[in-house]
């Protein structure tokens, strides 16, 4: 045990198993309880293989005896329900999978809620380090949580007040008050009573409440769930401080994790925290640029900034300032209502992020705009081919151009937007005087300008000219070294400067960024140190949803 847990010394460990009155119970499912005389069970051994883990009484003793995983609250009644912890559910901290240790499949780990000390569940990861940066499946075995058997068997204990038999979920609670005896000083007993009017008194004011009967938080939930404001009802300023808040309360609630650069708040930290159904982007808010919004709560003082070189960073955040406060009190049941709806979406969840949706639309060129102005539409507005071929079909109706037989008349003007070309005509040119409709499509499609939209999970839609385009991956050799250049990441609406310090980060190399060639191009080039297209891919796909299929590799 002290191998296992080295954050136990011996002076605890002879606490929880004292020379001389360790008692081993075998049960029928071949599990072993290791306890101290007829005290409440220390360690088991789930199968009677030698593999031991701490009981939750033992975690709530020694709440970081053992490595752990973080969930949000909703996410626990899953847990307690006797499902294993699916890896799309886990909190990922700021500084990403590495911030949480080493992982290696069948390492004894447990499972606590973010806001609560106390553990919940503890099991073995099913995966390894590699399988864990995906984030996808499932990834630990849960083998004892909180109302089991086992918990029943040591005395029914509750740590404080985010835990309760009558609720379906854990809930947070910053209490650590809990004392348990010395092993062979005190029976379990008297504990229990102790501790649950404790929790109660923490709670509030001891009501009756009866059997079933929802707690408050797990009515919030229930009626955030239903209640929650629509997506059309949201701002772009309102966005924008949900996000900011959400991002520093869910996100990025490890202090390490500052300076952080602007960009990569916005980026990884914001926008994933935006309610169902909404789009942030900062550049339709009343501020424009994420700079301007971070130097509005920097003379707020809720944040201090630094800038160097032209880049702004945010060095360090006042939770406790009132402009945290207003904004929790503001959004309190949008807050919970989007956690409830991660919650239930935890499931479906499991087989990884969405891929991205891509559809084409059609943009009016100098030809067709009369077409969509007579129709009393936008010239510059983007339109799905469904919407422009229904345009031009209105347009035949409302010229009375449609002939009985299906064919089309062709006015001047209609010769004009889709059969004639600009500029000097041939002398003997002659033009058709009706058509097929079909054909009218075609000569419409022609004179379209094609553009697509890319809807990433987590990013949002993002529009460009042009077809779809593949993330253009190159292998090659510069010098003495192999190197991965990487292009059209902007094309998903991927931050290249971001993504380029998450994979300096995680892939340990050396990466560099550079503008693409050409005067009428923004996009830039991002090169890797070492071949590392498998590496790309599968960041890509964990992180974004972003399947292989949508990259080139040469």
């Amino acid at each position: 045990l002290g191998e296992q847990f080295p954050s136990l010394d011996e002076k605890s460990l002879d606490q929880l198993l004292p020379e001389g009155q360790v008692k081993v119970q075998k049960l029928d499912s071949r599990c072993l309880l290791y306890s101290c005389g007829d005290e409440a069970p220390c360690f088991f051994d789930a199968e009677g293989r030698g593999e031991l883990y701490p009981s939750l009484t033992t975690l709530w003793q020694f709440p970081n005896m053992m490595p752990e995983l973080t969930i949000h609250a909703p996410v626990s009644k899953f847990v307690l329900n006797g499902a294993d912890l699916m890896l799309p559910g886990v909190i990922v901290p700021a500084n990403g999978i590495v911030g949480l240790g080493s992982v290696t499949k069948g390492q004894a780990r447990c499972i606590k809620i973010q806001g609560n000390p106390y553990p919940i569940a503890v099991g073995k990861m099913l995966v390894n380090q590699t399988t864990m940066e995906k984030l996808k499946g499932k990834g630990l075995e849960v083998l004892h949580v909180y109302k089991d058997t086992l918990w029943m068997h040591s005395g029914k204990i509750v740590p404080n007040a985010g835990f309760s038999e009558l609720e379906d979920e854990i809930t947070p609670c910053s209490d650590q008050s809990l004392k348990l005896p010395v092993a062979g000083v005190a029976s379990a007993g008297p504990v229990v009573a102790e501790v649950e009017v404790a929790a109660a008194d923490a709670a509030g004011p001891a009501t009756p409440k009866a059997s079933g009967e929802a707690s408050p938080a797990v009515g919030a939930i229930d009626a955030a769930a239903g209640g929650g404001r629509a997506a059309d009802d949201w701002s772009q300023d309102d966005l924008l401080d949900f996000c900011f808040m959400q991002a520093f309360k869910v996100s990025l609630t490890d202090a390490k994790a500052l300076p952080i650069e602007a960009s990569e708040l916005y980026e990884k930290h914001m926008k994933p925290q935006r309610p169902e159904g909404t789009t942030l982007d900062v550049k339709k808010s009343s501020h424009k640029q994420i700079g301007k919004y971070l130097n509005v709560m920097r003379k707020a003082k809720a944040i201090d900034v630094n800038e160097k070189k032209g880049v702004i960073y945010v060095t360090t955040v006042d939770l406790k300032h009132k402009v945290f406060g207003q904004l929790v009190e503001k959004f309190a049941s949008d807050a919970v209502a989007t956690a409830a709806s991660a919650a239930s979406a935890a499931p479906a969840a499991a087989a990884g992020l969405a891929p991205p949706t891509i559809s084409a639309v059609w943009k009016p060129t100098h030809y067709t705009e009369p077409l969509f102005k007579v129709m009393g539409k936008g010239k510059s507005d983007l339109y799905t081919w469904d919407q422009a071929s229904t345009t031009l079909k209105a347009y035949c109706e409302k010229e009375s151009l449609l002939l009985e037989d299906g064919k089309v008349k062709l006015s001047e003007d209609l010769l004009t937007m889709l059969f004639k070309a600009a500029g000097a005509q041939k002398k003997d040119q002659t033009w058709p005087e009706e058509a097929e409709f079909a054909e009218l499509e075609a000569k419409l499609e022609e004179r379209m300008q094609e553009h697509t939209t890319i809807d990433v999970a987590g990013v949002g839609p993002t529009t460009r000219k042009g077809p779809v385009v593949n993330i253009e991956v190159s292998l090659s050799r510069k010098g003495a070294h192999n190197v991965t250049r990487i292009c059209n990441l902007e094309a998903y609406g991927l931050d290249v400067q971001s993504i380029g310090d998450e994979l300096k980060k995680k892939l340990n190399c050396t990466v560099h960024i550079e503008d693409m060639p050409g005067k009428n191009t923004k996009d830039q080039l991002m090169q890797l140190q070492g071949h590392m297209d498998q590496e790309l891919a599968d960041f890509l796909l964990s992180r974004y949803g972003i399947p292989k299929s949508l990259m080139s590799v040469k």
